[in-house]
Parts: C-alpha cells; structure tokens; sequence
C-alpha cells in the first residue's frame, strides 16, 4: 500500500476525505485529544473499530489517574452515542509532580 501524507486540521481533514474509513485512529497528541474524540469517531468505520488516546492527568495519591481519564472519556462518548469499551489504560510516563500521560485503548462498537 501505498501512504499519502495530507496536511491540515484533522477534524477537517476527517470530514472531507476520510469519514468512515479507519479501523484505528491514532491520537497522540494528548493536550487537544479529548477535544478531537468525536472526529475520531467519525473517521471510524461503520462496523467499528479501534482509538488509541492518550491524555495528561493530575492525581492525588489516593486518586487513580487511568480511572479519571476513563471516566472523562467514557461521559463524552457517552454523550456522543458511541458504544464502546476500554479494555486497556496505562501510566506511559509521570510528567510533572503528580502529572501523569495515560494511554487507553477503546474499541467503539457501533460509532
């Protein structure tokens, strides 16, 4: 196959060339991927598939940083109507005092 690099805004470039098409969206740019996860939805194929999404967090110690992340993608997919599941989140790396970058991996069912 054949890779073709596009320039431009993702959720621009999603709704004009590439709704529909991808089993799996990449989002690795944590400061703007919660705002981007309804153009990662649209750019899922119909039948699914998969969102790799990483974020930063802020935690207390007796607070999980995976599960707050979670939980905030998982109201706004909610909101959104997509039926999914997170079968894997993770501490990538701590970023600051009591900063951490998470990693989930969802699988929207039916986006």
């Amino acid at each position: 196959d054949i890779v073709i690099p596009i320039l431009g805004d993702s959720k621009v470039v999603i709704r004009e060339r590439l709704r529909g098409i991808a089993d799996r969206v990449l989002m690795p740019l944590p400061l703007r991927a919660y705002e981007y996860l309804e153009y990662a939805r649209e750019a899922l194929r119909s039948d699914g598939g998969w969102i790799h999404y990483y974020d930063f967090e802020h935690a207390s110690r007796c607070e999980d940083p995976i599960e707050k992340v979670r939980r905030r993608v998982e109201e706004r997919l909610n909101g959104l109507g997509v039926e999914f599941e997170v079968p894997y989140g993770r501490i990538i790396r701590s970023v600051g005092p009591r900063w951490y970058q998470v990693v989930l991996d969802i699988r929207a069912l039916h986006p």
